[in-house]
């Protein structure tokens, strides 16, 4: 006789006795609520009556009237109390928990048990859910696989984001673990130990890391220079470091050169052999047994090199989280340049917005990874056109500047709006319109914030006068940007129908009359650091020219006066400027920079001897 099934599918995993438990427990001891709270949600429950029943608990609670005749009026007077099962199903869920004998105004550790059965149901059926998802995505032809890679692990960060791993403790657990640290003295000192030699990684160059305290995990760390400075090498150079003096590895996306000529600079730094002859093949006896040793060096070491050159950012982050998954000793990525990735928008969009969007995007594969990367990017042209060569953090970014007699919010002891060139009178403090850093061009959850200016650039350039209706009107350089049709536009994409959003969140379009060149004017460039945008001339909305999401910014330079001497020399002294650091100091140091091999060494060591 054949089994008798009742139904086509299995039930999902669930636990209704646990949840009527749980239900019964706060209506019987309400003290208990705030510990419950904060970690069991409502749709942790699986039966929707038990959801309802919770979902009235809370309520009751927040008045602070939570009692059984308060929650039998509130359901009945909403005409809900026989939707969950009427009297006998409260009564039943009572006589539940009176099997638990809560003594203590603390939540216990039975209550804390029942809660974690309800969660652990809950992610179970969160998982087949999203398993179902991707098992539908998979049939489709026309996804690929590094998205469909992105979209499954999208699905298992929701649910290791909802488990029950709170991320906040009580006091009372942290100081117990303190004092057990202590009691064991030893293996508190060597675990110390552990965590701090993993927590960052030497870069090799002395300076750097006293100014930096080496290359942080999950840090964005950006390498910035004019072209032809070098900076290629510099990265070649740190990742050699890191592989001759520890176990470590690294993965290394070349978008401009190919995995031969990388490996050509990590042989000439090691064996201190030319690149030129290495490429020509021009090597003696001596030179080919250097470059034999140094071959067996790297095979003993884990060196990834993927030098794709149409790549997404999506790809680097598929291909990045596999192979750390396979190999965990990889501890720093290289993407050599940022200018030169791609973004898979199929909306409108300019390319200021898809950068931004790709550093934000290595800041949190950063963070996921517990990784240091390092992104190689080109300085905007606007370094050009000053008198000192010398690179400033705005050069990241092409926002433009804005002219000496334009007025911004500020604040003193009233409010008000003052010209520029008159900030630090007021002690160079602004307030501007700040809108949700996720919807930030849809102008959503506005706050006015009180914020320093951290730098105040002045320069010389030429001005362009933007006319709006009402009299309004804006002076700024022509590659300045306003918020335009939801995206950043610089000066010189306007036309006359134009849309320039303000400020208020009704009528918050300006038509653009006429746009007129004036003359060459001083020009400020306000750099604020958390933020895209600030408020100009009343109510226009301007772009804020600072990188966002770097922790490190490394700028390298030549002074002009070292490139005429430098020219023809075989070494040349190069400047590193560490423009930003959220982990430390920044401030500046010169390297010495020997094109031929591509080494840098610390200015103070001793030279050594090219190979020829």
């Amino acid at each position: 006789m054949k089994d008798l099934n009742l139904y086509k599918y299995q039930i999902p995993p669930q636990n209704y006795l646990a949840e009527e438990i749980i239900l019964g427990i706060i209506i019987i001891h309400p003290n208990l609520v705030c510990h419950i709270i904060p970690i069991l949600k409502k749709e942790y429950f699986f039966l929707e009556s038990h959801q309802i029943l919770y979902e009235y608990l809370l309520e009751i609670y927040k008045n602070n009237i939570l009692n059984i005749s308060e929650l039998l009026n509130k359901l009945t007077n909403n005409k809900i109390l026989y939707k969950i099962g009427g009297i006998n199903k409260i009564l039943d869920i009572i006589k539940q928990s009176q099997i638990f004998i809560i003594k203590s105004h603390n939540i216990n550790k039975y209550t804390k048990e029942i809660i974690k059965i309800i969660q652990n149901n809950y992610i179970k059926r969160l998982i087949i859910q999203y398993g179902y998802y991707i098992v539908q995505l998979a049939y489709k032809s026309n996804i690929s696989t590094s998205k469909l890679y992105n979209k499954a692990s999208s699905y298992l960060n929701i649910t290791e984001i909802k488990n029950i791993k709170e991320k906040s403790q009580k006091i009372d657990d942290l100081i117990a673990n303190f004092l057990l640290d202590i009691k064991n003295k030893k293996y508190y000192e060597n675990k110390n130990k552990i965590e701090l030699q993993n927590a960052f990684i030497l870069s090799g160059i002395l300076e750097l890391d006293k100014l930096t305290s080496g290359l942080t995990n999950g840090d964005l760390i950006v390498l910035a220079g004019r072209p032809s400075m070098g900076k290629t090498s510099l990265a070649i150079n740190i990742a050699y470091n890191i592989l001759n003096t520890t176990n470590k590895g690294i993965c290394i996306f070349s978008l401009e050169m190919s995995s031969k000529q990388i490996l050509n600079k990590f042989i000439s730094i090691s064996s201190k052999i030319t690149t030129k002859n290495i490429i020509l093949n021009k090597l003696n006896k001596h030179q080919w047994k250097e470059i034999i040793k140094t071959c067996n060096k790297l095979l003993r070491k884990t060196i990834y090199i993927n030098d794709n050159s149409n790549t997404s950012i999506n790809y680097i982050e598929y291909i990045s989280k596999i192979l750390i998954k396979e190999n965990p000793i990889i501890n720093l990525i290289i993407i050599d340049y940022l200018q030169l990735i791609q973004t898979n928008f199929f909306y409108q969009t300019n390319r200021a917005q898809e950068l931004s969007y790709i550093t934000r995007k290595l800041k949190l594969l950063a963070q996921y990874l517990n990784r240091p990367i390092m992104i190689l990017s080109q300085l905007n042209r606007s370094i050009e056109n000053r008198t000192s060569k010398k690179p400033i953090l705005s050069d990241l970014k092409e926002s433009g500047c804005i002219n000496i007699n334009n007025e911004i919010k500020i604040k003193n002891k009233v409010e008000n709006y003052i010209k520029i060139k008159n900030i630090i009178k007021y002690k160079q403090y602004i307030k501007y319109k700040l809108n949700s850093i996720d919807k930030i061009l849809y102008l959503q959850k506005k706050k006015l914030i009180l914020y320093k200016i951290k730098k105040i650039y002045i320069f010389t350039k030429y001005i362009f006068i933007i006319f709006f209706k009402k009299q309004k009107k804006l002076k700024i350089t022509n590659n300045h940007k306003l918020l335009y049709n939801f995206q950043w536009i610089k000066k010189y994409f306007m036309s006359d129908y134009s849309l320039i959003t303000n400020n208020k969140i009704n009528n918050y379009n300006y038509n653009v009359r006429n746009i007129l060149f004036e003359s060459s004017s001083i020009v400020y460039d306000l750099n604020m650091q958390n933020y895209f945008n600030f408020i100009c001339n009343n109510s226009l909305i301007v772009h804020n020219s600072i990188e966002q999401d770097a922790d490190i910014v490394l700028m390298l330079y030549e002074e002009i006066e070292n490139y005429n001497k430098n020219k023809l020399k075989a070494k040349k002294i190069l400047d590193i400027i560490v423009c930003k650091n959220r982990n430390g100091a920044i401030g500046s140091f010169k390297i010495v920079f020997f094109p031929e091999i591509t080494v840098f060494q610390n200015i103070e060591i001793n030279e050594f001897e090219i190979l020829d």
